[in-house]
């Protein structure tokens, strides 16, 4: 299977790159200074000089770069990966949020993720659009939940966070393995990536902190409720739960 890859710069795209490679995959890195985002000609002539089977678009880019990429993959027969996010919702409907339920997000990141989902169903209607929550790396530095919690550290290493707090998330790798998988069933449509089975924040930064060594005090305070997590049975996800018993 050959995969053009886009955010190779990014959080998500390195780790699913390793992970395709594992597979045997060849992944062929998208390079900007060589194909320009905003030439839809030359998005053109780059994949149909490489003739990949998937584009898997995971960078952050103007929402006119996805609608290119979308039209190009449709007009050559190259299947198309896009990662949206769970913050396409707002967090105020019902949860588990479902791949049914339509984005009501409001926020700038929000809106241009839903921008970014409208414009590369328009154009490319047999696309997989798989839509992320917050990323769990092993480590700072990739912005993962980890750099948040780490920043969130008080000088008495205390980190106050909302017990009524579900988020969206899973780890890394989980995520990569789990979008390898659609792309090997040659999956299409919206699918939801969830691998939170239910853990609040506070819950998960104790676990996090337990398994990568951190002296960190996690305090749980009274907020108003917040849970974006979603749900998809069709897609397995490894638990946090596993990761972190």
């Amino acid at each position: 299977m050959g995969v053009i890859l886009t955010g190779l710069n990014g959080t998500v795209a390195p780790v699913l790159a390793q992970t395709l490679r594992k597979a045997g995959a060849e992944v062929v890195r998208w390079d900007r200074d060589a194909v320009a985002i905003d030439d839809p000609a030359a998005i053109e002539d780059f994949l149909r000089s490489t003739a990949p089977d998937w584009l898997c678009h995971l960078a952050t880019g103007p929402p006119e770069w996805a609608a290119s990429i979308a039209r190009a993959c449709q007009e050559q027969g190259v299947r198309l990966l896009f990662t949206s996010s769970v913050s396409v919702f707002s967090g105020n409907g019902s949860s588990p949020i479902t791949p049914e339920q339509e984005p009501d997000a409001e926020d700038d990141y929000g809106r241009y993720k839903r921008e970014c989902e409208r414009l590369v169903t328009e154009a490319c209607p047999g696309a997989l659009l798989a839509r992320l929550g917050w990323q769990i790396g092993d480590a700072p530095g990739s912005n993962n939940m980890v750099d948040y919690l780490a920043t969130r550290c008080e000088e008495d290493c205390s980190i106050r966070l909302n017990r009524d707090w579900t988020p969206s998330t899973a780890f890394l790798s989980d995520t990569a393995d789990a979008l390898v998988r659609l792309l090997q069933e040659e999956s299409t449509g919206v699918y939801h990536l969830e691998g939170n089975p239910g853990w609040s924040m506070p819950r998960i930064a104790e676990r996090l902190a337990q398994r990568l060594g951190f002296d960190w005090n996690i305090v749980s305070t009274e907020d108003p409720p917040y849970n974006n997590r979603m749900a998809d049975g069709r897609v397995a996800v490894r638990p946090i739960s596993e990761r972190l018993a």
